[in-house]
């Protein structure tokens, strides 16, 4: 069964629409939900729960075997259709969990980088990014030089300037500890509102969805399990049973 979750909220205008089904190994995935604009959803589940796999099916790393992926008035996938649009041309700033920065190039040049595949034109001011991400006095410098939560700032900025959609974080604070990710959060937190960008931000951290998310995707074993305003969802279904 097809589980389809659409909610409206006052301002919000809905931008991304997924629904997707794809069976890899054990996990038989089967999800459908559309998110709005500005927002952080949160995708949370245990570990082997299909997180990555829907997010790297969203980003065109992974196509679904059935679904459609549309955002705003571009579809991105249609399997019905035969649509299926490769990554480089979605647009979509992804932050993995490593930060993946270039050892050869300064982080000014890791930034700009981003914007080359797909001949992206960047949707987003450098010096607005460098400014919220608090990293001016790092671009002469090269990955090798920078502590765990300066190369993920780098990171989430060369995300951003390579964007021209919508952004997805998978697990980007998991590599870092806690003091690390505490000094990192209130950055994320501030991309959407700025940039207007939404956001699907991955993790099994209940913290993180107490402090980002806008709405929650709680999936178990590649199926969705609610979809709502995270009170709700506390409520509804609670967290810890799906905890990694």
């Amino acid at each position: 069964m097809q589980i389809s979750c659409i909610i409206f909220l006052g301002g919000m205008i809905s931008v991304l629409d997924i629904r997707v089904k794809k069976k890899i190994g054990t996990l038989d995935m089967d999800i459908s939900f559309t998110m709005e604009r500005p927002l952080i959803t949160v995708v949370f589940g245990r570990s082997g729960s299909g997180k990555t796999t829907l997010a790297n099916i969203i980003a065109g790393l992974l196509s679904p075997d059935i679904g459609m992926i549309r955002f705003e008035d571009s579809v991105y996938c249609d399997t019905e259709k035969r649509i299926d649009i490769s990554a480089d041309k979605r647009g979509i700033g992804y932050v993995f969990q490593e930060h993946r920065l270039f050892p050869h190039l300064n982080v000014k040049d890791n930034l700009t980088f981003g914007r080359f595949p797909g001949g992206r034109k960047s949707k987003t001011d450098f010096s607005k990014i460098v400014d919220l991400l608090k990293i001016g006095h790092l671009l002469e410098r090269y990955p090798d030089t920078l502590s765990g939560g300066e190369a993920q700032r780098a990171a989430i900025g060369r995300a951003l300037f390579a964007c021209t959609s919508f952004m997805i974080m998978d697990e980007p604070l998991s590599s870092l500890d806690l003091r690390l990710k505490n000094e990192l959060i209130p950055y994320i937190a501030l991309i959407p509102e700025n940039f207007s960008f939404p956001m699907i931000y991955i993790t099994h951290s209940s913290e993180e969805v107490k402090k980002l998310a806008g709405m929650v995707a709680l999936i178990n074993s590649g199926k969705l399990v609610s979809y709502d305003v995270p009170d709700k969802v506390y409520d509804q279904s609670g967290l810890r049973p799906f905890a990694a």
